[in-house]
């Protein structure tokens, strides 16, 4: 039975090393290589074998210790453990954006080479990536919101990559009230005579239950009802005598996916707390941090489509049936194809939205209105699209893909989290419309698309540049209703239909630049074809009995895989 076992998930993706090349640039790509093709090899050995026995060894809650004390502590399997050190020790992925020194870079690791290689470790491990991007999170928002003397206390911790100096961080929102509706939130803080605030209430969906330091949301007395009264506070495991802090980990969640990392309830009982930032601005910093982290929660889905998709063509190609391998079979590569065009077009959003980050930390006038809707565009779409992608490489690979034995039964489980974790579809949806509606959202990422179009000058490509261009006018004139006095209802059943069609513009509009981009490399049509047959399939009006593809598309499909050059010709076809 063919396996992926071995591959190196880096050299065996030829787009991903293209893609790496033009957004990162030649320096700072040279500099991210070797450690690109080291996790491409662990990924493809070591830690796949260590994801799989973390997922069947689930971590366990010991609450009380031999002598009758509450420890509270999550006992993680030594396959879990080893795939810490090398997320956190060897590559240091929550570290990299803070301080200098990481992987040998003279300066902070730039967040572009950090999705790039966390998106090679997802391939394997989708669950450990979450306290990796809740720790690096916390780092962001104590660097940013928290006094110098939470600083000088804990941020040498949340950015440590010797193990035994680590501390692991994460945030706590949700509570029994329910996940979107923040503003119900029941945590009640209190300062106490001694001018020190402690927090009572409960949070119901704790991920990273194990985490030494939590950011969390609690309303303290007196403060107005809604999101307006929440303030942010760092809430310590340990307080600095050492002593337990007064927070229970009432159990552990039993869970579909991400079954080797720690989610939990947890119960403050007095809790002693130190604000973050501004007491009356709580939600606002909390959404900043849950913002960015949807580009990480997006990224993960990417590398399960990218997994999803490898494994697929590497049984297709190897698996003989009725005397041919399966990949000659049209119906099949009409999926596999499908697949690979999703999986290319979300790395593409991801990397670029990651060298987007860049720029907006570098101050780039434009980058903050930019990333506040290109990162809930992202979550929403390509978490969504992984949970198909993922089920269709479980239909490619048949009764093995339904087999625990093999890696696609938790590249599907881990993929129906993604649509929930940091905001369900609906929840994301309707961010990406206030971003359009209040912070002028539309008019950044058309700028952005009109920009990358303007790029292209291939006249073969000119017809998808034009369909493009008519699809964000479309999306211009729907968005301008908004501004009107629309039944609320109208207005909010818009907001899936209007981000389903401006992410794929925003694909389109990448996938375009990048072919013209090879064209002038003289690399031939390939990624120009692969954003003409992107464009068929999702944006272009077809019968509803039409099939996405012609018989001839698909045939492209290997050359396409293994980036072997497409002349024009290609083109023309599918524009005819």
């Amino acid at each position: 039975m063919p396996t992926t076992k071995g591959l190196n998930f880096y050299l065996e993706d030829r787009n991903l090393q293209f893609l790496c090349e033009s957004v990162m640039g030649p320096e700072v790509f040279e500099r991210a290589r070797p450690h690109l093709t080291t996790l491409g090899e662990i990924a493809g050995g070591e830690l796949d074998e260590l994801a799989a026995l973390a997922d069947r060894n689930p971590p366990v809650l010991r609450a009380w210790d031999e002598r009758g004390r509450r420890v509270d502590e999550v006992v993680r399997h030594p396959a879990y453990r080893r795939m810490e050190e090398i997320a956190f020790g060897q590559f240091g992925l929550a570290a990299m954006a803070h301080r200098p020194g990481v992987l040998g870079w003279p300066e902070r690791v730039p967040q572009v080479v950090k999705y790039a290689l966390s998106y090679l470790f997802a391939q394997s491990e989708f669950g450990l990536l979450c306290p990796v991007n809740m720790t690096d999170s916390c780092a962001r928002m104590l660097g940013v919101f928290g006094s110098e003397e939470l600083q000088a206390r804990y941020l040498p911790h949340l950015t440590a990559t010797d193990p035994d100096a680590l501390w692991q961080g994460t945030q706590w929102m949700t509570e029994r009230t329910g996940g979107s509706d923040v503003g119900a939130s029941a945590t009640v803080a209190r300062r106490g005579p001694d001018g020190r605030w402690r927090l009572w209430g409960d949070k119901w969906f704790t991920s990273v239950a194990n985490a030494e330091l939590a950011l969390t949301l609690a309303r303290p007395e007196g403060a107005p009802d809604g999101t307006r009264g929440l303030a942010m506070f760092l809430v310590p495991k340990r307080l600095p005598d050492g002593s337990k802090n007064a927070w229970t980990i009432n159990r552990l969640k039993d869970k579909l996916g991400s079954r080797s990392m720690a989610t939990g309830e947890v119960t403050y009982a007095g809790a002693v707390a130190y604000v973050v930032g501004e007491l009356g601005s709580g939600f606002k910093q909390m959404m900043e941090m849950v913002n960015g982290s949807r580009l990480s929660n997006a990224m993960r889905a990417a590398g399960l489509m990218r997994r999803a998709l490898l494994e697929s063509l590497v049984h297709a190609r190897q698996r003989i049936a009725f005397g041919h391998p399966l990949i000659e079979l049209p119906l099949l590569r009409s999926n596999l194809l499908s697949m690979l065009l999703d999986a290319e077009a979300a790395v593409s959003v991801i990397l670029n939205g990651a060298a987007l980050l860049d720029r907006r930390d570098a101050g780039a006038a434009d980058a903050r209105a930019l990333a506040r809707v290109w990162t809930p565009l992202a979550k929403y779409w390509i978490t969504l699209r992984a949970r198909d992608v993922t089920a269709e490489a479980m239909n490619v690979r048949g009764g093995n893909g339904y087999v625990e034995e093999w890696v696609n039964p938790r590249l599907l489980r881990d993929a129906y989290l993604g649509a929930i974790w940091e905001g369900s579809a609906n929840v994301v949806a309707l961010d990406v419309q206030r971003a359009i509606v209040k912070d002028r959202g539309l008019e950044a990422v058309g700028g952005f698309i009109t920009e990358r179009l303007a790029r292209v000058v291939e006249p073969a490509a000119k017809p998808w540049v034009d369909l493009v261009k008519a699809g964000l006018d479309v999306v211009a004139l729907q968005a301008a209703d908004w501004a009107t006095p629309l039944p609320a209802a109208e207005r909010e059943l818009q907001a899936r239909p209007v981000a389903d069609t401006l992410y794929h513009l925003l694909a389109s509009a990448l996938l375009l630049a990048e072919g013209q981009a090879l064209r002038e490399q003289g690399k031939g049509f390939r990624k120009l074809l692969a954003a003409g047959l992107y464009l068929r399939r999702w944006l272009e009006p077809r019968g509803s009995a039409s099939p996405p593809f012609t018989a001839r598309q698909i045939e492209w499909l290997e050359p396409m895989a293994e980036w072997r050059a497409i002349d024009a010709s290609a083109l023309a076809d599918v524009e005819a």
